[in-house]
């Protein structure tokens, strides 16, 4: 079995969404009732009241909905110099939510509600810095950013600046700092945290190899509905490592990583229901499963998808697909599938060879919709 080192190894942007007022302020008990009088606070210029007017245009619950005037009023208190406003003013300009989106002016405002203090515009603000959304990329700064956030307790600061750690970025390469920050991270029950102290374990890295350990990190992950997790945790149930070999659960967790449209668990169900590992063989799902795993771009999938249509497995048998998904695996991974392609054009037409290559050249690989990785879903609003 592969290790997942690679799958953790990308930027984790996890963009905090709009920050309500501190719990225990007044705001919290805002309602209709109460706007009006808020609302006349804003216009005489209560950079606080103005705040909760944005947030409550932005929210849709007590007025109706408009993006526009909760980046008015953002602006307005955001000016004033009220650190929520501006994280909640950034956040509308990075999504283009009521404003055009603008990234260099997202960077500005999280910066100024980091220099005040705001642990999640810090977070934020260090995102920009280490992917270079709207600032020149800066591993200092996002170092810097994350450190300030993590030391106060934000779970998503705590995981990235572990990943710093952990790639060397910024900082000497330590993956004991790396273990300490994730272990941060994971114990406050962050998904993303779980999942890659759950990688450290499983590789060695800043603590000695256990799998017993990594599974369950990686099973808190699952839980949650980390994809990754899901997919890491079904293979240690198949290979028995770290849990009891059990390929019914493998299963279970492979379904639920492939549901959410990760490539690799897709197509390792597609191998179980193909061997009849903890389910009855089935040729047919094993087919559905490599055709969405191989329409992702899955070299290994797309290879087991031309051995089925070669074979007329589950699918009719059609040579020319045979032809245009070897092709592409060979394409994708540096493979070597030129006997297979040799023996498949020995009985195809010309024209059948033609038609192979010119779909494997307008192939393109289908977007899963899956927010695994990379940009990241916004998270809930603050309370």
């Amino acid at each position: 079995m592969s290790r997942p080192w690679q799958q953790v190894m990308g930027l984790v942007f996890v963009l905090t969404g709009f920050l309500t007022i501190r719990a225990g302020e007044k705001q919290n008990q805002l309602n209709a009732r109460s706007f009006a009088n808020v609302m006349r606070q804003a216009q005489l210029g209560d950079r606080r009241a103005q705040t909760q007017v944005g947030i409550a245009f932005a929210k849709g619950e007590i007025v109706e909905r408009n993006p526009s005037e909760a980046v008015r009023w953002f602006s307005e208190a955001a000016m004033a110099g009220d650190p929520i406003a501006q994280h909640n003013l950034g956040v509308r300009l990075y999504l283009g939510s009521g404003v055009e989106r603008n990234l260099a002016q997202a960077a500005k405002w999280f910066e100024a509600a980091a220099t005040a203090g705001l642990p999640e515009a810090q977070f934020n603000a260090a995102c920009m810095y280490e992917a270079g959304l709207g600032v020149r990329q800066n591993f200092g700064r996002a170092l810097a950013l994350f450190q300030e956030a993590a030391r106060q307790g934000h779970a998503p600061a705590q995981n990235n600046l572990g990943r710093m750690y952990q790639k060397g970025e910024g900082i000497a390469q330590d993956f004991v700092a790396a273990v300490k920050w994730f272990t941060k991270s994971a114990e406050q029950g962050y998904a993303i945290g779980e999942y890659d102290l759950g990688v450290m374990y499983w590789n060695g890295a800043g603590v000695p190899r256990d799998f017993g350990k990594a599974a369950y990190w990686f099973q808190l992950a699952a839980q949650q509905g980390h994809a990754g997790a899901q997919l890491i945790l079904g293979l240690l149930y198949r290979d028995g490592l770290g849990v009891p070999q059990e390929y019914q659960s493998a299963v279970t967790w492979l379904l639920k990583a492939a549901k959410q449209g990760n490539a690799d668990a897709q197509n390792k169900l597609g191998i179980l229901y193909l061997e009849g590992q903890g389910v009855t063989a089935d040729d047919e799902r094993a087919a559905i499963w490599f055709s969405k795993a191989a329409e992702q771009g899955d070299v290994h999938a797309q290879a087991n998808l031309a051995a089925l249509y070669n074979a007329g497995r589950g699918v009719p048998r059609d040579l020319v697909q045979a032809y245009k998904w070897y092709q592409l695996a060979q394409r994708g991974d540096g493979a070597d599938h030129s006997d297979q392609l040799r023996r498949l054009a020995n009985a195809m037409s010309s024209d059948q060879i033609s038609d192979a290559e010119r779909m494997a050249t307008e192939w393109q690989p289908a977007q899963n919709g899956s927010s695994a990785e990379g940009v990241r879903s916004m998270a809930d609003l603050l309370e």
